[in-house]
């Protein structure tokens, strides 16, 4: 089996190994990035539903889970302004839209991967698609890599091989495996920013429903966690950006605290219980009164639901006035619209892997490991998962850039001392 040599071999084709590819390349050295799938970037077209969410200009700390507090001289390094500045020069023009979020001016995913395997093809770095990376064995000089039918050498080695998320556009655990096999550990993962489910029963009369809305994560009775933003009621399952934070908070619960899990919607949090009373109560001798008060403040799904759930089943189907009881208790349902968790929809809907190998283990100045030094870490693989608004592709470029660099420079280095020898 013969073996091609090169300089940094990076292992997974999505938004970090191909920066990271590029990056390195760019510094002189002979690169090869080998993705698994037959294309590389396929996640990178789904994100930010197409129009890919390069970074936000609002980034903190704050913004992400898992080893944040370690992972915050990246952030330091590799600011959003100095990432949209680092697109520019490679011809990206970006634009800002809402709460911070930055994209491609062209608003098409599509332009950022066509961008980087440009990117890759003038550098000189090579490409190699259908190469599934099963082994990395330490060499006197450098690393072997195989897949089932061809092996090759580096001097270094970057492993972006991304997280579990989204298997059908290659997510996974080969990543994990590799990182196990060269002494690293990888704490529990589970997935995130992804629906929350509830039982069918509760939202069946709701598909398709969307509401603007607090959406507060109870243990307990106990709030764990609020967001606002738009709700969308799915077959069985709540989703949207903001349920989306929520299922970080939730896939982080113990098992027992899950099961005592629920969903509360505040449907009107700029107003009191009483404010809303009284415009139910103002209802009467207009268009929407009696059990349909609520359709005039409300998507007209979830005020018929609420009315389902708080009136007497006979009251939905007549006009007559609510009494003082049930005005409150239909308020007190548009401030408290519950719905038990009974779990997420899985990996397969995740956007992103919570969890990883910790950043204790990573020289987060290089992002190379303290474990097996030559190797390199970027990306989802790590124990950082951030919020939805370009967060997470902010932590795969950055650690992308700086491996890259890292392990460019450390072979020049390395070139440097065989000459003078």
């Amino acid at each position: 089996m013969a073996e091609s040599v090169y300089d940094i071999a990076v292992v997974g084709g999505g938004a970090s190994g191909m920066m990271a590819a590029v990056e390195a390349a760019r510094a002189g050295a002979r690169v090869v990035l080998l993705e698994a799938q037959q294309r590389a970037g396929r996640k990178l077209l789904a994100s930010g539903n197409g129009r890919c969410n390069l970074t936000n200009r609002l980034l903190t700390a704050q913004n992400y889970h898992g080893d944040a507090g370690t992972a915050a001289h990246v952030w330091e390094r590799w600011t959003p302004e100095l990432v949209i500045r680092e697109f520019r020069r490679f011809g990206l023009l970006c634009r800002e839209l809402e709460e911070g979020r930055v994209y491609p001016y062209s608003l098409q995913a599509s332009t950022v991967q066509k961008l980087l395997l440009r990117l890759l093809e003038n550098t000189g770095a090579e490409l190699r698609c259908g190469f599934l990376a099963e082994n990395i064995t330490r060499k006197e000089k450098g690393f072997t890599i195989a897949s089932p039918s061809e092996r090759l050498r580096a001097q270094r080695v970057i492993i972006a091989a991304g997280g579990k998320a989204a298997p059908q556009l290659g997510g996974g655990e080969s990543g994990y495996e590799l990182a196990r096999a060269l002494g690293h550990t990888v704490t529990p993962l589970f997935p995130a920013l992804v629906q929350l489910a509830v039982p069918r029963a509760r939202v069946k009369a709701l598909k398709g429903a969307r509401a603007l809305a607090a959406a507060s994560l109870l243990v307990d009775g106990r709030v764990r966690k609020t967001v606002r933003g738009e709700v969308l009621f799915a077959e069985a399952a709540l989703s949207g950006i903001c349920i989306f934070e929520l299922s970080r908070v939730y896939g982080a619960l113990s098992e027992q605290e899950q099961k005592n899990a629920c969903v509360r919607l505040d449907l009107m949090p700029e107003y009191e219980i009483g404010d809303i009373k009284q415009l139910l109560k103002g209802a009467r001798g207009t268009a929407f009164h009696g059990a349909e008060a609520a359709e005039g403040l409300l998507n007209r799904l979830i005020a018929q639901e609420l009315a389902r759930r708080v009136l007497p089943k006979q009251q939905g189907t007549t006009e007559q006035e609510l009494n003082p009881r049930q005005l409150s208790q239909l308020a007190a349902a548009v401030k408290q619209f519950d719905f038990p968790v009974t779990g997420t929809l899985g990996w397969e809907h995740a956007q992103v892997t919570a969890g990883g190998i910790p950043l204790a283990e990573i020289d987060e100045n290089t992002m190379e490991s303290r474990c097996c030094p030559g190797v390199y870490f970027t990306g989802e693989i790590l124990n950082i998962d951030g919020d939805c608004g370009g967060f997470n592709l902010h932590w795969a470029w950055s650690t992308g850039i700086i491996a890259g660099r890292a392990a460019a420079l450390k072979n020049r280095e390395d070139v440097c001392t065989e000459s003078q020898k």
